[in-house]
């Protein structure tokens, strides 16, 4: 058995992999977008690029979960109902699928070129970045569906896994070779820009590091701290979205066309794409930012510890009415004899 017809064998376990890794990612990921949204301390360009990136992240898991993990998995009730799509909707796959992998790309190099301004330019950064950040958001989303919209020209159609069987109805959504190919090229061309500027701009932070920062001693400054560790998150999301572009200059350098590098690439792809964006994304900015994690944490949390002192209190008695107290002594016949001589010796009223 070769590669290729081994990773065919696993296509089921690595989607079901793939699943349990980005469901809770995808929930952390909700959670974070919307502790930024509810605190205005975190209304600064960082956190207003990571939200950038978020929504990118999340549309690629759902358009992944709707063009080849839910149709590989329960095939035989989605066919009836995907045999009856036309084209456009396949083409919508494909151009999301493109379209977050490319957004994705810019919006971490705006990560890392925040970071290296934070550096450089400490004072005027925050001014300057919220200036920007409208241009930087049409760019980040308008330039992938400038490069992508070629998409809705593609023919869709549906790819069995197993044509010959007569009770495997698990399918794939696929369109024609011509803009199949183009769009890997696309990705490839991009990727291999987005590799190439990224390592500039890590190498200019460091640079920057080594002459702007000053070392401190003792305990540390807690601001640099904080800056170092989001450096390193920007950094580690760079590392994930490498990888993720690797792919696709792997399979441009062997061979685009070839079934076996497309194979590949179809199966490794969410596995490889969910670790490197949304897993990564989300879970280290937990480490990053002690402060937004411990907000995230309050905001979100089912039990909360709240100190209560147990005081005891003594039962206090009720007002007492002596006018309900039992009589003692006198009970019965000798109460009545009582109350008879007492009213015998009432004077007569005439």
């Amino acid at each position: 058995m070769g590669f290729a017809e081994w990773s065919t064998s696993i296509q089921i376990p690595t989607i079901y992999l793939t699943i349990c890794l980005t469901i809770p990612s995808m929930a952390l990921y909700i959670a974070e977008i919307v502790t930024i949204v509810r605190h205005k301390k975190f209304h600064n360009s960082f956190y207003a690029l990571f939200v950038m990136r978020a929504i990118p992240d999340l549309l690629y898991v759902l358009t992944s979960f709707y063009c080849q993990r839910l149709p590989s998995i329960i095939g035989a009730v989605l066919y009836p109902i995907y045999s009856q799509f036309p084209d456009w909707m396949f083409a919508m796959g494909m151009f999301f699928t493109e379209h977050t992998f490319q957004a994705n790309n810019l919006v971490t190099a705006f990560i890392l070129l925040n970071r290296l301004t934070t550096i450089i330019m400490p004072i005027k950064h925050e001014m300057l970045w919220k200036k920007f950040l409208p241009f930087i958001t049409i760019f980040v989303y308008g330039v992938p569906t400038f490069f992508c919209w070629p998409a809705f020209k593609m023919h869709g159609f549906i790819q069995l896994n197993d044509p010959n069987s007569t009770t495997d109805r698990n399918f794939a959504m696929s369109g024609d070779a011509l803009h199949f190919s183009y769009i890997v090229y696309i990705n490839t061309v991009s990727s291999a820009i987005f590799t190439i500027l990224c390592v500039l701009i890590n190498i200019a932070t460091f640079l920057a590091y080594k002459f702007h920062v000053k070392k401190v001693v003792g305990n540390g400054n807690n601001v640099q701290n904080i800056e170092l560790k989001l450096f390193i998150y920007a950094l580690s999301t760079f590392l994930g979205h490498a990888l993720v572009a690797s792919l696709f200059l792997i399979t441009a350098i062997t061979n685009i066309g070839d079934t076996k590098t497309t194979t590949f690439l179809y199966i490794y792809y969410p596995l490889i794409m969910d670790t490197g964006t949304v897993v990564l994304s989300s879970w280290l900015l937990l480490w990053a930012s002690g402060t937004f994690r411990q907000q995230l944490i309050k905001d979100f949390s089912i039990i909360r510890k709240t100190n209560i002192q147990n005081i005891r209190v003594d039962a206090m008695e009720g007002p007492q009415n002596n006018n309900h107290r039992p009589v003692r002594g006198a009970v019965g016949p000798q109460l009545q004899t009582r109350f008879i001589s007492c009213v015998q010796q009432l004077p007569t009223i005439s």
